[in-house]
């Protein structure tokens, strides 16, 4: 019952929540305190004795996603200082001035300035970033607006979720880890992932491309972007050298095994531990005003985040987790499983979050498919992953919403919705027939 209670409170959050403007983890955290006292869930006692009873509050508090909390309120003290004092805005201006005009390389232009500027960091907010110029400078040229938000949303797909920085590929990250995955292993698998993900999302945009087919200019005039002032290239500086100091020892301690300093390093230089020592950096230094950026940290999304994970922890602790996976193993043909989770992950987040509802659902699924079908995890893995991005533009969603509101021409942005509710269906469509063509079988650990 308990299984049955938390699907629909999952359901009917995600719905109210949509439907009415509410913040859909204060709602999920109500059904996470209800559920959890009133039914009766299978657990182990103080004596190590298992037994079937409601959990208490204080059990439920235990659900908090400490680390996927931290790492957000990490990223949004460090790079709030980049986007309140400019940074972002006129790195992403100077980028799309270096393309010169030509029309018909502004969407992989856009894509690219997307993922440099998420990767470096700026997350869900790079569509706020690129979003007006980019939409701006394909109106001008004559380019679908709907090839430009493909080109923004997947370009900052492709940047932001990688496992060093990125939002996604950390919590997918720490959510492998919390299968009982080694963490070089972890790294490995969610490295492999983002790769897959790379590949889909330019399949994607190249597709777009080449279907949409609005040319009809080719050149796009662009004003000089401003240099940046001192305040700016210190910060500018700051970011990169905390970028490299994220990626480098990562990268060395999955190169180079064995070495005791390069596994140190990259034990020091976690990500929390970069952006936070740069934040400090950043007060001391003073390129930003502290308040404004603490009071820009993303609570909202942080309070989605919590309740619904903690929704479906209560759901994994009465079993969800182990009803899906054994209808995925004993009910759909190991070969169509890919394909179903795709599909499953895609529905779900249509009308919510991929990192705070799919994938915390869905990962614990995988070592249980792994040993009952012999399928390969990093499939799986990408399968959800990519899954749940594959809707990221759906108007309902955060990345879709976001990336329609930036675009300045009211006529163009009325009628983008309806479009891209499109192209939220036609993305994992796509993608399902490319998993069944095994394009994500490339990497195994």
């Amino acid at each position: 019952m308990a299984i049955w209670l938390s699907v629909i409170g999952i359901i009917v959050a995600i719905v109210i929540g949509w439907k009415f403007k509410f913040n859909t983890g204060v709602i999920a955290m109500v059904f996470a305190f209800l559920i959890g006292t009133l039914c009766q869930f299978p657990q182990v006692n103080k004596a190590g004795e298992h037994i079937i009873g409601p959990m208490t509050v204080n059990t439920i508090v235990g659900l908090f996603p400490t680390t996927i909390v931290f790492y957000l309120i990490a990223i949004a003290l460090f790079f709030g200082y980049a986007t309140e004092n400019g940074t972002m805005d006129i790195l992403g201006r100077k980028l799309l001035y270096a393309l010169g005009g030509n029309a018909k390389l502004v969407p992989f232009v856009i894509a690219g300035v997307c993922a440099l500027v998420g990767g470096l960091g700026a997350g869900a907010s790079t569509p706020v970033i690129v979003g007006p110029f980019a939409f701006t400078m394909c109106i001008t040229a004559g380019v679908s607006p709907v090839m430009c938000a493909v080109a923004i949303g997947f370009g900052n797909l492709i940047g932001s979720n990688n496992p060093f920085n990125g939002y996604g590929g950390v919590i997918g990250l720490n959510l492998i880890r919390d299968n009982g995955v080694d963490d070089a292993t972890a790294f490995q698998m969610a490295t492999y992932t983002w790769v897959n993900t790379i590949i889909i999302a330019v399949v994607m945009i190249i597709l777009y491309y080449f279907f949409t087919k609005s040319f009809k200019g080719q050149h796009v005039k662009m004003e000089k972007p401003p240099a940046f002032n001192s305040i700016q290239t210190k910060t500018l500086w700051l970011v990169i050298l905390a970028f490299v100091f994220m990626v480098v020892p990562a990268l060395l301690n999955v190169w180079v095994k064995g070495n005791h300093f390069i596994a140190t390093l990259a034990r020091v230089c976690q990500p929390q531990t970069i952006m936070v020592i740069g934040a400090v950096i950043c007060a001391f230094m003073k390129l930003g005003n502290e308040r404004k950026v603490i009071a820009k940290c993303p609570w909202n999304t942080i309070v989605m985040i919590i309740g619904v994970y903690m929704l479906i922890q209560v759901a994994n602790k009465g079993g969800l987790a182990a009803a899906i996976a054994n209808a995925l193993s004993n009910s759909i043909p190991a070969m169509f499983v890919p394909v179903a989770i795709v599909a499953f992950a895609a529905f779900l987040s249509f009308f919510s979050s991929s990192t705070s509802t799919v994938m915390p659902l869905m990962y614990p699924l995988v070592p249980g498919l792994v040993e009952n079908l012999g399928l390969n995890p990093v499939t799986l893995y990408t399968c959800i992953f990519w899954g749940g991005l594959s809707t990221a533009l759906s108007p309902f969603s955060t990345g879709g919403a976001i990336t329609i509101a930036s675009c300045p021409d009211e006529e163009v942005k009325d009628a983008l919705p309806n479009k891209m509710i499109v192209v939220a269906v036609v993305v994992p469509i796509i993608t399902m027939i490319l998993v069944f063509l095994g394009i994500f079988n490339i990497f195994s650990v």
